[in-house]
Parts: structure tokens; sequence; C-alpha cells
């Protein structure tokens, strides 16, 4: 009897638990952010350009690389090398150019000197560069520099050595930290200001290469960004060199090359380690090479995962934004950064790598905004848009999805007067106007693939239907192409009570027929008919719910029908 009462118990607790524990799935926990917090400035997201080693990147594929709209990464920094024969050097020149007029900044890095200048007078198994030849070895560089200049492509830095730490059978050269002291004493004055100088780059972001540099009175005039590579190690806040002044810089490393970089949930793991660069205050992060079967654009040219990925950060993240105080580690599986343009325009970030949906309750301190427009990479999205969350007075509640890297951007000026800050100015991509600050319905969901989801949102014309209910059922034309279009319907409750289970209907009088649909169950063939998914069909007060969808037309302006339905009349 002992034994039955006993197994009670513990499937009454092991049920409280249960209970307890699907509770705390729904709790949200807090973010703060703060834009008066400001840590590092953002130079860029950036890759490798292999030319000369591997195929150079097409016009296309520079154009995705180094564009930040669409479809595009919104890279701005471009790495390459500086061949030992400056016969070579032209192959450089034609991505580089394209490059810099999309607005990346230009690294060059020697993996080695001319073979002669070296000890082991080879290109190749390390040996060192011989002290009698700074002079000539400088001027190589500089050479370089000259030459892309004059071919219509300036360089923002040029690297001393590329992993001096490492000397493979394949070019590298051999350098220690005294050594950068002694080049730089010896020729770094011969740079000027026009041209940035990058030191380390060791494999490991081992420091014993680039403190003797910072702690040189005389050398660290000469550096002006000090750089590393994470193989092997992780990314970890560089004081001293913060302390000096000095940019910090990630200058390469990819976190698999075993894996297509379209597999999932592993191509999370550039999320997670942008994620820490971040807070480890780097100025840069730079991938390796931007197209190859693990890397950002696939060798067909299409943009993997990892490369979505990286532009949930790139394409928000602009150059000269700045890192903001917010709060990490609100779960121990989501992590946070946030920024602040120029104009106060405020992004947030957050990796969520568990298996859980998450809610995040934000409060938002120093900032105007009155919107956040959210877009998320997952399993089934590629910087899909994900709806827009009001944000009232400095407070909203958003949620992000499982496995997932999700970006917020500002849009508009708060109301409130509570909050004082320097207006934000509009997002880049204009995003659907719907707004939400509820759990259940502060954000669209989306489960179709990017192509729909993505579209510009601009919306040119609309039609809505008031019902007994005091409902509104809103038909928006979002974008539309002559012989296509995308379109949204938005349910806004202005009643009192909760609306539950809503469907609706729509008929078009010409040829116009969707082809694809996100964020509700879609039925028939003109007419169609909609009705909600689980965690959206129900509307509370005061409250919208928007679905959406793509479809084909005739030429001419996208018709706009009437909603009518259960919800509608």
């Amino acid at each position: 009897m002992y034994n039955n009462k006993s197994s009670i118990y513990k499937a009454l607790l092991l049920s409280i638990a249960g209970a307890c524990f699907a509770c705390s799935q729904a709790i949200a926990q807090s973010v703060n952010i703060n834009a008066s917090t400001e840590y590092q400035t953002i130079t860029g997201f950036g890759g490798m350009n292999g030319a000369g080693w591997i195929g150079d990147l097409t016009a296309s594929q520079i154009e995705t690389a180094f564009g930040s709209g669409e479809g595009q990464l919104g890279l701005s920094i471009m790495r390459m090398r500086i061949d030992p024969n400056s016969a070579n050097w032209n192959i450089q020149v034609q991505s580089a150019v394209r490059a810099r007029q999309l607005g990346a900044k230009l690294l060059a890095t020697p993996w080695s000197p001319p073979a002669y200048m070296k000890t082991n007078n080879s290109l190749i198994n390390g040996g060192k560069l011989k002290p009698e030849y700074y002079d000539e070895y400088a001027t190589h560089l500089l050479n370089f520099v000259d030459f892309m200049s004059r071919n219509g492509a300036p360089l923002y830095t040029v690297s001393v050595q590329n992993e001096p730490d490492w000397h493979p059978d394949y070019e590298s050269c051999d350098w220690s930290g005294d050594d950068f002291v002694s080049f730089l004493n010896s020729q770094g004055s011969r740079f000027g200001s026009n041209i940035k100088v990058t030191v380390g780059e060791a494999v490991g972001f081992t420091k014993r290469f680039t403190d003797p540099v910072l702690n040189s009175a005389t050398a660290v005039q000469h550096a002006d960004i000090i750089a590393g590579h994470l193989y092997g190690a992780v990314p970890q806040d560089y004081p001293l060199a913060r302390a000096k002044g000095k940019e910090v810089w990630m200058t390469e490393h990819y976190t698999d090359s075993k894996n297509d970089a379209d597999v999932w949930p592993l191509a999370l793991d550039v999320g997670t380690e942008l994620h820490r660069s971040m807070v480890a205050n780097f100025n840069a992060y730079i991938w390796w090479y931007i197209r190859r079967s693990y890397s950002f654009i696939k060798e067909n040219g299409q943009v993997s995962k990892r490369g979505h990925i990286m532009a949930q950060y790139a394409r928000y993240v602009r150059p000269d934004y700045k890192r903001i105080g917010a709060t990490e580690k609100p779960y121990s599986d989501v992590a946070v950064t946030a920024y602040k343009g120029p104009n106060n325009k405020i992004v947030m970030v957050v990796v969520n790598t568990g298996t859980s949906s998450r809610n995040l309750n934000l409060t938002l301190q120093n900032a105007s905004i009155g919107n956040l427009v959210k877009y998320s990479t997952s399993a089934t999205l590629n910087v899909g848009y994900g709806g827009t969350t009001k944000v009232n007075n400095g407070t909203a509640t958003v949620i992000v999805e499982p496995q997932s890297v999700t970006t917020f951007v500002s849009e508009g000026v708060a109301t409130s007067s509570s909050i004082s800050s320097s207006p934000s100015s509009k997002s880049s991509v204009a995003p659907g106007s719907s707004s939400r600050s509820s759990v259940a319905s502060s954000v669209i969901r989306s489960s179709s693939s990017s192509i729909a989801s993505s579209v510009p949102r601009s919306s040119s014309s609309s039609s809505s239907v008031a019902n007994n209910n005091n409902a509104n059922c809103s038909y928006v034309v979002t974008n539309d192409w002559g012989s296509g279009y995308t379109a949204a319907i938005r349910i806004k409750n202005n009643g009192t009570n909760a609306i539950n289970s809503w469907s609706v209907n729509w008929n078009y009088s010409d040829a116009t027929r969707i082809t694809n649909s996100w964020n509700a169950n879609l039925s028939g063939s003109n007419p169609y008919g909609a009705t909600g998914l689980s965690w959206n069909s129900s509307i509370q007060p005061g409250q919208t719910v928007e679905f959406g969808f793509q479809g084909t037309k005739n030429n001419g302006a996208a018709q706009v029908p009437a909603v009518t339905g259960s919800v509608c009349n």
C-alpha cells in the first residue's frame, strides 16, 4: 500500500513539474536595451575572394555578396591575397572594383613575401623574412596598394602577414611579435595616413604576436588594426588593443568545411560565432571563401543557409553602427546583441539555438522607436519577413522561433513623451504596417519559403470590411511587378472580446491566381478561403493578425477584392 501511495505521489510531482516546465516556456524573459551604453563601432562583415587560387567571383555573385537588398548578403569588407608575383596582381582588380563600388572596404593580405627575401628561399613551408629585405618588402606591399588604387580599387587596409604562426606546404612565412615590432619601427612610417596597416592574423588569435606591437611606444603608432583568426579558438575581448585605440578584426575563419552550408541546424554555428565575436568587441568579422559548398554562396551561385544567417547581421548592422547595451542571455539557449545606427535606428539580433520558441519582454531606454520589424532565418525561412510589433512606452513583447536567427529593425518614432532620444529613420526595406503588442499576436510567423515572405513591403492599394464583431478585414497589395504580386489580408479586432477560429474568403474576377501563401491555412482555387494556424487563430481585442500570399496575374494593377467570411460579416 505504501508503495502504491509513493507511486501516486511521484506521479503527481512529475505532473506538477511538467506543468511548471511548460509554464516556464511561455513566461517571457526580460531583455533591457540601453542606447546610451555604447561599445565598439562596427566596421563591417566580409569574406575572402579567392581569385588566383579558386575561380573569381562572377559579376552576379559580387552583387549577391556585397549588395544589401533582398536575397543579398550585405557584406561590406572584401579580403584578397597579395600574390608574391606582381605579374598576377591584375587577377584581383575586376571583383575588387565592383565590390568597392557597392561600398565594400578592401583588405589585402600577403601569404608570403617573394621567395628571394626569405631565409628558406621558398614561398612555402614558412621561412622568415630577412631583415635586410624589410625595405624591399615594404615596397612590395606599397606597390600593390598603388596598383589597386590606379586600377580603381583603392585599399582600406593592407596586412603585413597572414598566419605568422603557420608554415604549411603552401605560401607562408614565420614572424614573431618582435619581428612585427622591428618591421613597423623600420618601415611603418612609409605607409602614411592613406592606408591602414593590419598586423597579427595569427591562426588562433594568439596575442603573443600582437602584444609586443601594442606595448611598443613606437611600433604601435604604425599599426591601425589588430587582427586574428579563430581556428581552434573562440572570440575573446582584447582590452589592451582597445586601450591603445586600435580596432580588432577577425579576418579569417570558417566553422566547418566538411558539411554542406545548408545542413540545418548545423548552419546556426555561424550565428553563434557572429554573436560571440560581437560581444568580444570585434569591429569586423571576415569569413573565409565567400563562395564554397560550405560557405555563404554555393558553387551554383545560390545563397546558402549560412549566407542567410550572415545577412541577418550584415544587411542590417551596417558600417558605423555601434553595439549598445543589451541583456545578452535572457535564456540559456538565446543570445542577444543590439546596435544603434548613426541615425539612431535600433537593430537587435537574437540567436535561438534551442528547440523551443522564446518570448522576450523588451524594455528600451534612451531610444525613440515606433515599431520593430522582424526578419528571420530558420529551417523554413531565409531572412523572411515576420511582421511588425508596436513599441508602447518603450516596451514590447516579441517571439523568436526555435533554432533561428532573428533580426528586429526599428521603424518610425515613438509618440510617447516618456522616452527621449533622437528620432530613428525609416527601415531601408519598407515593412508591413500591422502592429501587435501581445505575446500571442506580436509577431507574424512564416512557414513558407523566403522568396514569398521577404518581398519588399510597399502597400499600393487596399480594401476593408467591418463586421458586427467590430473586426476590420483589409486586403492590401504589398508588391506588384506586372505579371505577379504579393498581398496580405489583415484582420484587426476592434471589439472587447477575443475572436477565435477566424476564417475569411475572397474572390478574383480576373485571371489572378495564388501560387503560395504563409501564416494561414489556404483552401480553394478562386474563390479562396483561409483559416488561422494554431498560434494565430485567436485575435485579442485591439490586436491584428496578418497572413500573406504570392500570385500571378495579367499585366495591369493587381486586383483588390473584398474580404468576407465569418469574421468579416
